[in-house]
């Protein structure tokens, strides 16, 4: 009986400092700033999705840097390669992570009425 108390006591607090190392998601919507188009990005409405989803693992660490931090994606004029960030936004081929529209074509295909708002590139909720 000790030894299951204990081992639930254990789980208890690795799922305690689990949550608590990740950072709280910002309220207010990102700029992404791109070569062309700034892009707000708001974290509440992507809530559902994992943070490591984005924010993806870099020496097997969890990295809550922004997507376009020197060493990342920091080529904001290119268009292809891992570095460009417009790549890595818009890909729709199979990257290591998943892209914004790899990810807004899923919710597109569930909810066809959404198309406009999540993958236009005019007056869209990336392109306002």
């Amino acid at each position: 009986m000790k030894r299951i108390l204990f081992l639930s006591c254990m789980l208890t607090l690795a799922v305690a400092a689990s949550v608590a190392a990740a950072p709280k998601a910002p309220e207010a919507p990102l700029e992404f700033k791109g070569s062309q188009k700034t892009v707000m990005f708001p974290h509440v409405p992507h809530a559902k999705v994992e943070c490591v989803t984005c924010h993806h693992l870099i020496d097997g660490k969890e990295s809550y840097a922004k997507c376009g931090s020197s060493g990342c994606h920091d080529d904001l004029v290119g268009k292809k390669g891992e570095k460009s960030l417009y790549y890595v936004v818009h890909s729709k081929r199979d990257l290591k992570h998943t892209s914004c529209l790899m990810c807004h074509t899923k919710v597109v295909e569930e909810k066809p009425d959404l198309k406009k708002d999540l993958l236009g590139c005019a007056k869209s909720k990336c392109h306002p």
